[in-house]
């Protein structure tokens, strides 16, 4: 089996954004020199965690972070990867490889967020009321976005 087929056969199960992100994160890493005799163990991994990154990074950055993650943890996979519990139940045994790579993207994420270098783009709900009520939230403070005071005649 070719080792991306392993994350090709993760990402059907995900919601088709976050799959996508993961086939760009993937696509990233595909011929990376720095992967050059590591590759077949990324793809395990990647598969396995691929249901919890966030499609928060840019792929290429995700992408970097995949790498050291290889980089500094090849040996403990490769052991993994070639053991009998591996062959027994594959989704149990890369857990806590999965688990890893996926705190290091949310630091990744967190240190970008906090030197700014990242900002989150959520959309901003307002609520209007239409049913003519008036009076104050339950929190005392005025109906949002705003409330006439009492008029005086």
């Amino acid at each position: 089996m070719h080792h991306r087929q392993i994350l090709d056969l993760a990402l059907r199960e995900l919601p088709a954004a976050r799959a996508a992100y993961v086939r760009k994160v993937a696509d990233a890493l595909n011929g990376d020199p720095a992967l050059e005799e590591r590759e077949h163990l990324m793809f395990p991994v990647l598969a396995a965690a691929a249901a919890g990154i966030e499609p928060i990074l840019a792929p290429a950055d995700c992408a970097r972070q995949v790498v050291v993650f290889m980089q500094r943890h090849a040996e403990g996979v490769a052991h993994t990867l070639y053991s009998a519990t591996y062959l027994q139940d594959q989704k149990t045994a890369m857990a806590p490889w999965a688990v890893r790579l996926q705190a290091d993207i949310a630091i990744a994420i967190m240190d970008q967020l906090s030197s700014g270098n990242l900002t989150l783009n959520e959309p901003k709900v307002w609520r209007f009321r239409a049913d003519g009520a008036t009076g104050t939230t339950m929190t005392g403070g005025p109906f949002f976005p705003y409330e006439d005071g009492e008029e005086e005649m």
